[in-house]
């Protein structure tokens, strides 16, 4: 077990808010995270610095941590990130008991920008490094994500790790599209200078309900039919979230994948906190998910 999650590193979401929600997240992926789920989404999120830790309840010594930024204008991002995989377990024979290790590193730096008012495109190149006890292996790969947006719906669709230089085995090429329902904005009164007077407007900064659905193809899978085996594995994604106050937000999540999660936020003024609890005991087993994350004032 511990080599097949360690083998397939671009499977490993990150973010506590996404997957609270399922891994549905690719058409309202929108903070420093989004260079993960959805690079097109990177042109609308705020700019801040986001930290995330996991830990695998059922499988010891199995742990994934993160840091990732996003910073630039309204129309221009720049973003990226570490994720780092990391394991330690016992291997040996009758006599000899050894404990040895195995580890994932991907490095990550990419650009989004608003191709119009409601349409992002974005692009992000990774830097792989595995090693494991019988070898290492590394290589490049780039993802290409595009967001659109026909109030309150959006749109979402990402392709990771095309052109990759390390091939199939280890960091494969997927394909996901998604699809987000956003509503009951959040508003609030601000004052704006104009000419002489200062006038009092409402303006919106997020939406109180979300609810998203993806679905994704991993083309390098094999599945058993009543026929035989054929190439190409379809996973779905469903996710909820809630937010009856600024400073509290609820969600959770339904998969072929993990089957099940929930969430919550907790935040004061830049700063969120985020958790999320799930898994499938059949499999990977649970797992707790912890976010800290820093807005740019």
């Amino acid at each position: 077990m511990f080599l097949l999650l360690l083998s397939y590193p671009v499977f490993h979401p990150v973010d506590s808010r996404a997957t609270g929600m399922g891994c549905a997240f690719t058409a309202i992926a929108d903070d420093m995270f989004a260079y993960f789920w959805n690079p097109g989404g990177m042109a609308f999120g705020e700019n801040g610095l986001g930290f995330y830790y996991e830990r695998y309840m059922d499988v010891p010594g199995l742990s994934v941590n993160s840091m990732t930024f996003l910073s630039g204008n309204k129309n221009m991002k720049f973003g990226g990130g570490w994720i780092r995989t990391a394991t330690s377990f016992y291997q040996g024979g009758y006599d000899i008991v050894d404990t040895t290790s195995a580890s994932d590193n991907i490095f990550s730096f990419g650009m989004g920008t608003r191709i119009t008012p409601n349409m992002g495109v974005g692009i992000v190149l990774h830097r792989y490094l595995f090693t494991c006890f019988d070898g290492s292996k590394s290589g490049m790969g780039f993802d290409f994500g595009i967001r659109y947006r026909f109030s309150p719906v959006w749109l979402g669709f990402v392709a990771r790790n095309l052109f990759s230089s390390s091939g199939d085995e280890y960091y494969p090429t997927i394909y996901r599209a998604g699809i987000g329902f956003l509503g009951l904005p959040k508003e609030r009164i601000k004052r704006v200078k104009k000419g002489e007077k200062i006038v009092r407007v409402r303006e919106r900064y997020g939406y109180r309900v979300a609810v998203s659905l993806d679905v994704e193809r991993r083309a390098y899978a094999v599945r058993e039919t009543d026929t035989g085996w054929s190439e190409g594995v379809w996973h779905w994604f469903l996710g909820i979230e809630y937010s009856p106050l600024d400073i509290l937000g609820i969600r959770c999540g339904f998969s072929d994948v993990e089957k099940w999660s929930v969430g919550l936020t907790l935040g004061y003024s830049n700063f969120l906190f985020e958790f999320s609890y799930g898994g499938n005991q059949e499999t990977i087993g649970r797992r707790m998910r912890m976010n800290f994350k820093v807005k740019q004032p």
